[in-house]
């Protein structure tokens, strides 16, 4: 949205139609913007948000949308108190579990056939 990158939670995707004109949409609850303090502290590896739920909803185009991620709860403490409602952001959830149990699977990829998880394990060591 306006040349940034947002987190948002999605609720549910619709094909809005005026005059003949289809619209994919999604509506998404976004999450405020990551703890700057704790960005700078731990170098840009842990992206904390806060939850916003119903109070933050909006509707995006649905090619607006770059990247699936998951967002785990944990606790975080400000001034030794618990903020509120907050969730770390965590890439590609469960695929590093899968290289390490050695698990294969085969993932189709745009326009070769397949691609082997180990073998794309292998090149990232």
């Amino acid at each position: 949205m306006n040349g940034e990158i947002h987190i948002g939670e999605v609720y549910f995707f619709i094909l809005f139609c005026v005059q003949e004109q289809e619209f994919p949409l999604v509506l998404i609850s976004l999450y405020l913007r990551p703890c700057s303090a704790l960005l700078k502290l731990l170098v840009n590896t842990l992206w904390s948000c806060e939850y916003q739920g119903d109070s933050a909803l909006i509707f995006i185009d649905v090619k607006s949308i770059q990247s699936v991620i998951a967002m785990i709860p944990h606790v975080l403490l400000v001034d030794g108190r618990q903020a509120s409602k907050c969730f770390f952001l965590v890439e590609k959830p469960a695929f590093d579990v899968t290289v390490m149990a050695g698990m294969e699977e085969e993932i189709p990829a745009e326009g070769t056939g397949t691609v082997n998880i180990d073998s794309i394990a292998s090149t990232m060591e």
